[in-house]
């Protein structure tokens, strides 16, 4: 498994029910178990990178959270990744409020010096929430079909943001949005 850092948006706990819910029947099928495994928590990655020196975002996330109320979350579609990894994910319905905080954020990050790269630039970000990872090839499609029953969309709010380091995860810091009291 890969090591890094990463910036993750968590959910309300109904909409993040509704995500473990997808994780446990894939893992049920045993289509993939890899999120479990590695202590994951339903979350939209925002940022991610290999090196970073955590003390430089911990402010950034503060300040950023506190601009920020909690917003809205519409998981509306699965989605597949084209690539060797076979991830499927929800994908969230890309509202202004969605964009203008991962914008703000990697602004505010490249701000820092650190490369945001071009998997998170302006135009290029996929928003999702990772509900498998390394599905094998000849289980895709049943495990689409097993997404299909989730019944989408599915809703609720962005409540927290977070700084992982993995694998496995580990929560370095996380802020309440909309929080401007001392955390």
């Amino acid at each position: 498994m890969s090591q890094g850092y990463a910036i993750e948006l968590y959910m309300d706990p109904a909409l993040e029910n509704q995500v473990l819910k997808a994780w446990n029947v894939l893992a049920r099928r045993q289509i993939s178990t890899q999120l479990i495994e590695m202590e994951s928590r339903p979350h939209i990655t925002l940022f991610s990178t290999q090196f970073l020196e955590p003390s430089k975002l911990e402010s950034l996330l503060k300040t950023l959270a506190s601009k920020h109320d909690p917003f809205p979350l519409s998981f509306s579609s699965i989605g597949a990744f084209p690539n060797d990894n076979n991830v499927l994910f929800l994908s969230p319905t890309p509202s202004l409020s969605l964009l203008q905080f991962q914008s703000q954020l990697c602004d505010a990050i490249r701000k820092e010096g650190i490369d945001v790269g071009d998997d998170y630039s302006l135009g290029s970000w996929i928003p999702h929430c990772s509900v498998a990872h390394q599905v094998p090839k000849a289980r895709m499609a049943e495990a689409f079909s097993l997404l299909r029953d989730l019944k989408l969309p599915v809703t609720g709010y962005a409540v927290d943001v977070a700084l992982v380091q993995f694998s496995p995860v580990r929560e370095l810091f996380s802020f309440v949005l909309g929080n401007t009291v001392d955390q």
